[in-house]
């Protein structure tokens, strides 16, 4: 053959060439056994956050992340429903004793001093161990016996006296008065939020250890965190924290809330998810990697504005009152320490407040996404929340806090913008600093709320204006507590959250509270009175005067400024659970709602996606020119998004066909094999099916290739297939072959 000849064939190979391979979808050409399972896909929760969990020990941690963590997988005595009701957990039914009753008739213990829960008897420890009376016994115990070491849940503890076994599954809990020793009764005994833990597992503890050196984990137990509550960690745990982007949780398979009530979690997982800023996390949710997180203003409302102009899909936002009575505030450190000490005049609080514009604050810095602040309940419960009246309030008014701080002492003697403290002052006048102080204060602020920054420069010009001077810095919040509670700072931008229940953060404020959860040594007679009596009142109507009582003293004396109740600020998918419900409604099923049990997770569904047909399915032969009786090799490839198994069907086109099946289980690629030879020589087209069972429309794949079969190979087809490729060699060797049927 000369060259122009053998040109003119490859130039016709070429064209013919384009038509060797295709993959569309068929349904039903061919019957196929359909006996593959489709393996099942795990459905998983994945929630995002901003803060980390700072702790596994539900004694160290303070982080919202942390909170909502021990939540998930510890079991409290009550949790709290979706109107923000106490409703059953390990408790099942609980009750105040009668005087009547012969214990109390001996002890003469007053009516409200003791009560009595009846507990689940189905509950089992995640190491398989039975949950009873005497876990209850010793963890109450634990905390009323360490009061001072174990502060977590002081103000629970503070009033507890002791617990006692009645039988495998009734307590009693005895309450009193700490500072007398006298019974008390109390009021908070409906709602005792203290995290159940394993009393097998920790009575080798002493209670400082377990407060402040214990990881929260047992190395030796499968899983390595023993609670009762409705999910597991995984032997991960420990590296999983460590690493610190994310946790996995597993459903609780022995659960004992679908017994003892009727409540089931309805997915397999939940995955913690951590990140470091909230653009991060906003992506996430959008490209479908997390279900659920709560933004910062900023972020929340640019989610909200896609939302509304259809830019972002399937995503619904929700801003409304926190259901853990979340508020911000200055704190002023009542302590005589710190660089300042001037700040416990109540003149200067005062001024401070009075050159606060908190609806500002609320509209520049949240976005409108929240409420002024005012005292320490928030109004997601009016019945609680005490707003100041009109002579209560203090006003936003620069004018009156200049004159006011005149009036008292403090001012601006060298003319430099900024007041200082003269002989009449106060402070002065009651040795806190030295005449000339100027009224200068430190301010901290958390790294982690970005917001709270702009708040701080905000304050630098406002109380600029009354002259008193402000120096912020930023620090995370783990190097914030430990300043905080060294009671050694001016200043502070916080937060509080608490439980329904007024006690807990009325606790807080009082000189019990010292060295444990007072963040700021605030003492005030008057509402040391007035929280005694609110803890013993059993009148719902009495006590709210106590507890307003207790809310008035405290807004007046100022040891916080309330800038904000921030309103929490949430966004989930629509498409991958259904049962968010309604949280304007139903407050309690936030989130947030970490007290055990959050009905939130009993009632989210997963939304199984249509399923969806094999893709990506391939087929090759190796060799794909060969001679007859040579085997060849037949590699199929496909992907099933589902994890479906998959039936593969070949035809090899000359009336033999065969057939396999994979296990599935799995997204990535699905790998099939088979081997065959032809008897004869000629063209064959080899056609796959590939079905994943599920008998749908569209969901029978196929995909061909050709293979060529020749007497004898020429050497010269061999050496050129690589070359020019099976089509060019094909069209040259049946060339050839018309050509020497010619005489050519």
């Amino acid at each position: 053959m000369d060259l122009e000849r053998t040109t003119r064939i490859l130039w016709r190979a070429v064209a013919f060439a384009t038509a060797v391979c295709m993959a569309v979808p068929i349904a039903g050409m061919i019957g196929i056994d359909e006996s593959a399972e489709a393996a099942p896909v795990e459905s998983v929760l994945r929630i995002g956050f901003i803060q980390k969990i700072d702790s596994l020990n539900p004694y160290i941690g303070m982080s919202d992340a942390s909170y909502i963590f021990y939540g998930l997988v510890y079991d409290h005595l009550q949790a709290v429903g979706n109107d923000l009701e106490s409703v059953p957990n390990l408790a099942t039914e609980w009750r105040i004793v009668p005087t009547s009753d012969p214990e109390l008739v001996v002890s003469g213990e007053p009516y409200g001093s003791v009560w009595e829960f009846n507990l689940t008897q189905n509950a089992t420890w995640t190491d398989g161990t039975l949950f009873t009376a005497d876990d209850v016994v010793f963890n109450i115990n634990l905390n009323a016996d360490n009061f001072a070491a174990l502060w977590a849940y002081q103000p629970y503890a503070y009033f507890m006296k002791y617990a006692e076994a009645m039988d495998s599954d009734t307590v009693r809990i005895h309450f009193y008065e700490r500072a007398t020793g006298d019974p008390k009764p109390v009021a908070y005994g409906d709602l005792i939020s203290m995290p159940m833990l394993p009393k097998h597992l920790l009575e080798s503890m002493d209670a400082f250890e377990i407060g402040f050196s214990w990881n929260g984990l047992f190395p030796t137990e499968d899983p390595p965190i023993v609670g009762t509550g409705p999910f597991m960690v995984t032997a991960s745990v420990s590296s999983e924290w460590i690493a610190g982007d994310h946790i996995t949780l597993v459903r609780n398979p022995d659960y004992h809330g679908l017994l003892d009530y009727g409540k089931e979690v309805h997915f397999d997982k939940i995955v913690l998810y951590f990140y470091d800023e909230s653009t991060a996390m906003a992506y996430a949710l959008e490209s479908n990697q997390i279900d659920v997180a709560q933004f910062p203003p900023e972020t929340y409302r640019s989610i909200e504005q896609g939302v509304e102009s259809g830019a972002i899909q399937n995503i619904v936002p929700f801003d409304g009152p926190k259901p853990d009575q979340y508020f911000v505030e200055v704190g002023v450190n009542m302590n005589n320490a710190g660089p300042n000490p001037s700040r416990l005049d109540p003149v200067i609080r005062h001024a401070m407040a009075m050159a606060t514009n908190k609806t500002q604050i609320v509209q520049d810095y949240y976005l409108g996404l929240g409420l002024e602040g005012s005292t320490l309940l928030s109004p997601v419960d009016s019945f609680w929340h005490y707003e100041p009246n009109a002579t209560e309030k203090f006003p936003y008014d620069l004018a009156s806090a200049n004159a006011m701080l005149e009036a008292a002492g403090y001012i601006d003697v060298n003319f430099d913008g900024i007041r200082e403290c003269t002989a009449s002052s106060y402070a002065v006048t009651h040795g806190l600093v030295p005449a000339g102080k100027p009224l200068v204060y430190d301010m901290i602020v958390r790294r982690e709320h970005p917001e709270e920054k702009d708040i701080a420069m905000y304050l630098q010009d406002s109380w600029a204006s009354v002259g008193i001077q402000v120096n912020y810095r930023v620090m995370d919040e783990a190097g914030l507590v430990l300043e905080v509670y060294a009671y050694n700072y001016d200043t502070v931008i916080w937060w509080w959250s608490s439980d329904p229940d007024p006690n807990y953060i009325l606790f807080t404020q009082t000189k019990a509270a010292w060295g444990g959860w007072s963040d700021n040594k605030y003492a005030n007679q008057s509402f040391e009175d007035n929280y005694s009596l609110s803890v013993s009142e059993l009148d719902r109507d009495q006590r709210k005067v106590y507890v307003d009582n207790c809310q008035r003293t405290h807004y007046l004396d100022a040891p916080y400024i309330i800038l904000a109740y921030p309103n929490q600020t949430f966004a989930w998918r629509n498409d991958t659970f259904t049962g968010w419900g309604d949280w304007a409604a139903d407050p309690g099923r936030s989130i947030e709602n970490f007290w055990s049990a959050n009905p939130l997770y009993f009632d989210l569904v997963p939304i199984i996606p249509s399923n969806r047909p094999p893709t990506n399915v391939m087929i090759d032969a190796a060799p794909d020119l060969a001679s007859v009786g040579e085997q060849v090799l037949f590699n199929v490839s496909a992907v099933d998004e589902d994890g479906d198994g998959l039936s593969i069907f070949i035809d090899f086109g000359d009336g033999n066909t065969s057939q396999t099946n994979t296990s599935g289980g799995f997204t990535d690629p699905q790998y099939a094999e088979f081997q065959h030879a032809y008897s004869s020589a000629g063209t064959y087209l080899v056609t796959v099916w590939v079905d994943d069972g599920t008998s749908l429309e569209g969901h029978n794949v196929t995909s061909s290739c050709v293979v060529v079969v020749e007497e004898i190979i020429p050497e010269f087809a061999t050496a050129l297939l690589p070359v020019v490729g099976l089509a060019a060699t094909v069209v040259m060797l049946s060339e050839m072959r018309r050509r020497r049927a010619r005489g050519s």
